[in-house]
């Protein structure tokens, strides 16, 4: 059984959102659409829940207004993220 105890520990729970700064230019940095930004802007009841399992796998669920979505990943493991743009990004979470 792998060890959870990897710093993320803190992590786990659940996380409303509150607010964010520069998170269009953020977007417009990473090539996303003006539409997109616009669409991501108006996301304001976000809700995220990291939890981890006895094997060490990472789960990370974010809910808002218009979607779902999970992703689980092994610290330092790297895996595929289709982001909200459609585009496939490879994506490795570290501590």
């Amino acid at each position: 059984m792998a060890s959870t105890d990897s710093g993320m520990e803190k992590f786990k729970g659940t996380w409303d959102f509150v607010n964010s700064e520069n998170f269009d230019e953020c977007l417009r940095e990473m090539g996303i659409s003006w539409l997109i930004r616009q669409a991501a802007k108006a996301v304001t009841k976000e809700k995220m829940t990291i939890s981890t399992d006895d094997n060490g796998k990472w789960t990370v669920k974010s809910e808002s207004t218009f979607k779902t979505t999970v992703y689980e990943s092994t610290l330092g493991v790297e895996f595929a993220e289709v982001r909200a743009d459609g585009a496939e990004v490879k994506v490795s979470v570290t501590l």
